[in-house]
């Protein structure tokens, strides 16, 4: 298999990005011409995909998971993974390490939220989209991070996705406790929690 095939073979799967094409040892001339003959796209900045390749729910995440590998999902990002929400965000919210810098990113708008130990670390889940690893925080980290956040997104949001994620009966009593006591919104949460339970 020439690296030509070895290129559509990989656009045809998933988005790649420069570092997967550095690796597999394929000169970036090559997308330049399969986007010449209309083969391929440019997703973004150093992403390619098939020209062909069908627009999912998923793609702008997957866009950023590839280009901010260390970042998770949080906040209205992270209801819309769970289904917990029907806004359309205008940015997707990611949050990074406090101290690291967060990258320039043109497209799709990004709103990055930087958050110190412990809090950074705490109830990550990885699920995969088209090959791609998504990180995003568990739901009871989301849902209390919906209440620490409750000023920027709006108080009426995370109490929607509290009611949301009671009435799927998707939550998980204790490990939401342990989030809120985490997050220091026990105080703000437990009217809501006495409510839903």
């Amino acid at each position: 298999m020439n690296k030509t095939d070895q290129l559509r073979k990989m656009l045809r799967r998933r988005l790649v990005d420069s570092a997967a094409m550095r690796k597999a040892d394929i000169p970036f001339s090559l997308v330049y011409a399969l986007m010449k003959r209309g083969e391929a796209k440019r997703a973004a900045r150093g992403l390619y995909s098939s020209a062909d390749a069908a627009y999912s729910d998923m793609a702008d995440y997957e866009m950023i998971a590839m280009k901010v590998p260390q970042g998770v999902f949080c906040l209205l990002s992270a209801l819309r993974i769970y289904d917990l929400t029907d806004e359309n965000p205008h940015n997707l919210y990611v949050a990074i390490r406090h101290g690291y810098h967060s990258p320039r990113i043109a497209y799709p708008p990004v709103r990055f939220v930087y958050r110190s130990e412990p809090l950074f670390s705490a109830e990550i889940v990885t699920i995969r989209s088209n090959g791609v690893a998504i990180r995003v925080y568990s739901l009871e980290q989301t849902l209390a991070d919906c209440f620490m956040f409750r000023n920027a997104i709006g108080q009426d949001v995370a109490v929607a996705a509290l009611r949301g994620a009671f009435g799927k009966d998707k939550v998980d009593r204790n490990k939401l406790w342990e989030a809120a006591r985490r997050c220091r919104v026990t105080r703000i949460m437990r009217p809501y929690l006495e409510v839903f339970s």
